[in-house]
C-alpha cells in the first residue's frame, strides 16, 4: 500500500535518516524549506510502524491538512489561545495561521516587533538582554514569547533572526534564527541556521515555529 507522511525537517536530514534506514523503501519527496511529504510505495503495516518510530520527532501528519492547519486544528481542539511575536519572519506566521478557516478560534494577536525598542516596548524584553546577548539569540527569543502571554493567551511564540543578505555586526551568521515557543509553564527555544536567500530563510523559519509550537501543543497542553 501506499503510505504517506508529512514531516518538518531539512531535506538533508530526511534523506540521511532514510539512507541510514535498516529498510531499503522507495519513496518520493515533495515540498520545500523544511516542510516536506514523504510518500512510500509499497509498504506493510509493519514497516509503517517502524517508520513513525524512526521519524517520530520530525512527523506532523499523514497527508491530510498542512502544517498551519494542523497547528490549528490542534489548538482548537485544546482552547489554546495563541499569540505571535514576529521579528525576521515579519508577519509570515501570523499570516500562515489566518490563511487557515476558523484561525480566529485560535489566534489573539500577532505584533511585529522588527527593532530593539518594539521588542522592549511591546514584549518587555530586557534592555540588558539586548545589549548583552543581542536581538538574535535564544534569551531574547524566549522573553519575545513569554512577553506575549496573558490571561488570554495561553501560548507565544516568537521568531528573531538574521535573514540577509548581509549578516549583523555582531558577526553572527546570515540564517542564524532562534525561535521560542512558550505556554503551560514552561518555554522551548530553538536555534537553526538556514541556508538560502532571504524569502527562503524566512519561510524555514516560519514552517519550524508552526511546527516547534505544534509539538508545545501536543506535549505540555
Amino acid at each position: 500500500m501506499e503510505f504517506v507522511i508529512q514531516v518538518c525537517a531539512s531535506e538533508s536530514e530526511i534523506k540521511r535518516r532514510l539512507e541510514e534506514s535498516a529498510y531499503d523503501i522507495p519513496y518520493e519527496l515533495i515540498g520545500a524549506d523544511w516542510d516536506y511529504t514523504i510518500v512510500f510505495d509499497e509498504v506493510d503495516e509493519q514497516i509503517v510502524d517502524l517508520l513513525f518510530d524512526e521519524l517520530d520527532d520530525i512527523i506532523y501528519g499523514v497527508g491530510e491538512l498542512s502544517l498551519a492547519e494542523t497547528f490549528v486544528r490542534d489548538a482548537t481542539e485544546r482552547e489554546i489561545k495563541v499569540a505571535v511575536a514576529e521579528s525576521c519572519t515579519g508577519g509570515m506566521l501570523a499570516a500562515a495561521i489566518t490563511d487557515v478557516p476558523g484561525a480566529s478560534a485560535v489566534l489573539y494577536e500577532g505584533i511585529i516587533a522588527y527593532s530593539n525598542d518594539a521588542k522592549i516596548d511591546r514584549l518587555g524584553v530586557k534592555v540588558s538582554t539586548l545589549g548583552v546577548k543581542g536581538a538574535v539569540s535564544e534569551d531574547t527569543a524566549a522573553e519575545m514569547a513569554e512577553g506575549l502571554l496573558s490571561a488570554n493567551v495561553d501560548l507565544g511564540i516568537s521568531t528573531t533572526g538574521i535573514a540577509g543578505p548581509t549578516g549583523d555586526k555582531t558577526g553572527k551568521p546570515v540564517g542564524l534564527v532562534c525561535i521560542a515557543v512558550s505556554g503551560g509553564g514552561t518555554t522551548d527555544v530553538y536555534r537553526n541556521i538556514y541556508k538560502g536567500d532571504r524569502f527562503t530563510i524566512r519561510n524555514k523559519a516560519k514552517n519550524c515555529a508552526l511546527f516547534y509550537a505544534l509539538k508545545h501543543v501536543n506535549k505540555y497542553n
